[in-house]
């Protein structure tokens, strides 16, 4: 084959960075799990445990199939027990699409099977639809495609009524896909075409990658190579290097096709050879399969006989257990000539034997009128609502008809009326001449009286601006008075505290000892105030400097920074942050907003040995693309009687505030900076919850913005 030095470093890399990005998104879902699985343990009732295996299952799809398939289970089972039809569906469906992913065919076909009629029962449209769907994806798997065809007419039928266009895309996609898999390239290329011309005009791009890709191999087959390896670059072109691991393998696995068709076998071999280890890589078994029969095909082009008979039974071993009748019948026919071309037609005669008995089972005369039967009741279906629209408008036009002669009745009548009015109106314009006057009048002393008005605005104005002038020259002073008593005064501070270490060394006398640690400590309380005080001397006079935040890290070096100062032992500190949060905004003082937040909680925790205290520190997507932050602990409480009292300078909420009641006041002067809103509530548990509100983006930085111009 055509492997080198270079294909093998590009294969590892690709294998080496998918896994990392894996690794990465698993850890951050498996928070969620974690959690989940935590309060599993303690659910009080079924209702409760159900609805948290509903939700194991939902956080596990397409992450851990084999933990999903187990909580889909059972949540089905306990649904099943408890009558609650909504979570017996959903999670049956869930369950019969594991089974799927997990190559048990029939087993999902089974369940699947076993709830379509619950869900159309209950009215559960959502589910009724994926529930077709996927009996239709998994019929088509096992070349059933008399069946699949009808379950997506039926699907199709749903999704028209409701007028969801990017759901009828979906499913005159899959559509194409049955007819391609039973020959028939053009009818298959006509869906994909409906499919891609409603796309294009609703700017649906939802898997248009994978369209394009079905497409290029339809092309293919009716041998427009170039037309097909155009179709497969595009696909690459529209997910624009974010392409998913199932686009990765099918599209490299098309392209790989395309140049086998174009005769050019190492480029083929190249792009076949990337889809099989990206379908290695993620255990996707049909994949693996179609690559190994088309390299097989290569490998017997190039007489290399040896190689071809070994990777058509790889192929071979891999597809025949998961029961894929359309590509088993393939490798079938492959085998055949292959040992044909060897002479051993002792083998030739073997395969080709099953070749025919397969295709015999999936292409017989029943399925072709059985396919015929269910195209000719969707298209009677069609021309029925074509009728029906036919009949409506004629329907519209005869009351269109009426309309005209009423109208033109009431023309009439409207002649004879204006004609009896236009005597009126000329009486009315005299009229109405003389009001001109007497307004014009007015408008003359109200110009007058304007201008007078003006003066006294632009009077007022520059008292106002003088007024102005002066308060940002006392907020000068003052911001300038605190940051120089602030640092004038840590220098006796600092000689202060020296002098109370050294006599803490040297003093024995019990009583001169604890005065002294007491000098000491209100010294520190003094240094804290004073760096504090600094600090809202900065925020003021800061400027605003933007950049992508990221919570975890800022969340992380907060809870180091009380850690090494000394956390309680019994304090339990939680957190979740969701993944997917976008802002930009000034990192400082988004850290000096919930390092203040998360210290106030530490500090004011509830020391009683009868209860477990904890910390809550939660930060989710908000309003309009903000941020809510929220720090809720069962602490000693602060009352809410005044709430915005505690924000002010100076204000205290306990007696064990070490800092004069300036933290909060900080909170507030950061998140102000920002634009952002700061509040206390209590919550329905009695327990006391700080949120912070951030913009998305900061609003100095709006005023900085400037607009594009077209």
């Amino acid at each position: 084959m055509y492997y080198n030095f270079f294909n093998e470093v590009k294969l590892t890399l690709i294998i080496f960075f998918g896994s990392a990005f894996i690794f990465i998104a698993q850890a951050q879902d498996r928070r969620v799990v974690d959690s989940l699985l935590s309060e599993l343990q303690t659910a009080p009732d079924e209702q409760r445990i159900l609805k948290i295996k509903a939700q194991l299952a939902d956080e596990l799809f397409d992450i851990d199939n084999q933990m999903c398939l187990r909580y889909a289970d059972e949540a089905y089972q306990m649904a099943t027990k408890l009558g609650d039809s909504t979570r017996l569906v959903r999670m049956a469906r869930m369950k019969g699409q594991m089974l799927r992913g997990l190559d048990r065919l029939q087993e999902s076909i089974d369940i699947l099977t076993e709830v379509l009629p619950i869900a159309r029962r209950n009215n559960l449209r959502e589910d009724y639809k994926k529930i077709l769907n996927a009996l239709a994806i998994v019929h088509t798997f096992q070349a059933d495609y008399d069946k699949a065809l009808e379950y997506h007419f039926q699907s199709l039928v749903v999704r028209q009524e409701e007028g969801n266009k990017a759901e009828i895309s979906i499913t005159l996609n899959n559509i194409g896909l049955v007819y391609f898999k039973l020959r028939n390239y053009e009818a298959a290329l006509k869906y994909y075409d409906e499919c891609l011309a409603l796309k294009k005009e609703n700017g649906i791009t939802y898997d248009l990658d994978a369209l394009y890709i079905n497409m290029g191999l339809c092309y293919g087959k009716l041998h427009r190579y170039i037309e097909a390896r155009e179709s497969m670059e595009q696909a690459f072109i529209t997910c624009d290097g974010k392409c998913s691991d199932a686009i990765r393998i099918s599209g490299e696995y098309g392209l790989g096709i395309s140049y086998f068709w174009l005769q050019n076998l190492p480029e083929a071999d190249k792009h076949l050879n990337i889809s099989l280890a990206i379908a290695r890589r993620v255990g996707d078994k049909l994949y693996q399969g179609e690559n190994l029969t088309v390299m097989a095909e290569i490998a017997a082009d190039l007489n290399d006989n040896v190689t071809a008979e070994k990777l058509l039974t790889e192929a071979e071993g891999i597809i025949t257990e998961l029961g894929y009748n359309e590509l088993l019948m393939n490798i079938y026919l492959q085998f055949s000539h292959l040992y044909t071309k060897t002479e051993s037609f002792e083998q030739a005669s073997k395969y080709q034997s099953r070749y025919i008995h397969l295709k015999d089972s999936l292409v017989s005369e029943e399925l072709v009128k059985s396919i015929a039967k269910i195209q000719t009741n969707f298209a009677e279906r069609e021309n029925i609502a074509t009728i029906a629209s036919k009949e409506e408008a004629i329907k519209q036009q005869r009351d269109l008809n009426a309309a005209v002669v009423v109208i033109a009745v009431l023309a009439g009548l409207l002649i004879l009326v204006l004609q009896f009015g236009n005597r009126n109106i000329k009486r009315v314009n005299a009229k109405l001449s003389e009001a001109k006057e007497v307004i014009q009048k007015q408008n003359a002393e109200l110009e007058i009286k304007n201008r007078q008005l003006d003066n006294e605005v632009d009077k007022k104005t520059l008292d106002l601006a003088r007024v102005n002038q002066s308060l940002k020259q006392v907020n000068d002073e003052l911001d300038n008075f605190i940051y120089k008593t602030s640092h004038d005064i840590r220098g006796p501070l600092a000689s202060l505290k020296g002098m109370c270490n050294v006599a803490l060394m040297d003093v024995k006398d019990p009583v001169a000892l604890d005065y002294l640690k007491k000098l000491d400590a209100t010294a520190e309380r003094l240094n804290s105030i004073l760096t504090r005080l600094v600090i809202i001397n900065q925020i003021n006079n800061s400027k605003i400097t933007t950049e992508k935040i990221d919570f975890n890290v800022i969340v992380n070096d907060v809870l180091m920074l009380e850690k090494k100062k000394g956390l309680p032992q019994e304090l339990q500190i939680n957190t979740f942050i969701d993944p997917d949060l976008q802002i930009e905004s000034d990192k400082e003082l988004v850290r000096i907003v919930l390092e203040n937040l998360i210290d106030n909680a530490i500090k004011f925790y509830n020391d009683s040995e009868r209860i477990q205290s904890f910390i809550h520190i939660h930060i989710g997507k908000g309003e309009n693309g903000s941020v809510r932050a929220r720090v809720i602990d069962n602490g000693i409480g602060i009352s809410e009687s005044s709430p915005g009292k505690l924000f002010q300078m100076f204000s205290r909420a306990s007696e064990r505030s070490e800092t004069g009641g300036i933290g909060l006041y900080i909170t507030k002067t950061a998140t102000e900076k920002i634009g952002g809103k700061v509040g206390l509530l209590t919550t329905p548990e009695g327990y006391t919850e700080f949120y912070v509100i951030f913009p998305p983006v900061p609003s100095s930085a709006w005023d900085r913005a400037v607009p594009h111009m077209a």
